[in-house]
């Protein structure tokens, strides 16, 4: 019975030194990510994978397809409407910090685009796209 009452609290004790330590690495890891890099891997990156080479032609590649986008106002339309900017669980804030981010991350090639703003988010969010596939390919036939 004592024994029993050893190894429960040894156990015990491992489980919470085991618990301290997984608080820690996440909290460490935390610092060291940027809200929107964090917002990217948590919304973006199953989709764009963690390089934003996407799987194109249905999921774009961040490091080659945004010129298109971004070079026109129907393509930032476009940006703004698809259901991972009108859909995603954060605030518009933190998608706009989320969109300019990959945009600079994954399209270096382009740091004299214009930055993404609150209200335009706000608009995109309220027109969202429900086949972006179609529209995308009826506005941006080579892409």
């Amino acid at each position: 019975m004592l024994r029993s009452l050893s190894l429960i609290r040894i156990k015990s004790l491992a489980i919470f030194v085991a618990t301290v330590f997984s608080l820690l690495a996440a909290a460490v890891s935390a610092q060291t990510t940027s809200a929107p890099e964090a917002n990217y891997l948590q919304h973006c990156a199953g989709c764009h994978h963690l390089d934003g080479s996407g799987l194109p032609p249905e999921v774009p590649n961040l490091g080659t397809d945004l010129g298109y986008l971004l070079d026109s106002a129907k393509g930032r339309d476009f940006m703004l409407r698809v259901p991972g900017v009108t859909g995603v669980p954060i605030s518009a804030e933190e998608v706009t910090d989320l969109l300019n981010w990959m945009i600079v991350k994954f399209y270096p090639k382009r740091s004299d685009f214009e930055h993404f703003n609150i209200e335009e988010i706000l608009k995109g969010r309220a027109n969202p796209l429900y086949d972006p596939l179609k529209v995308r390919k009826e506005l941006f036939p080579d892409l």
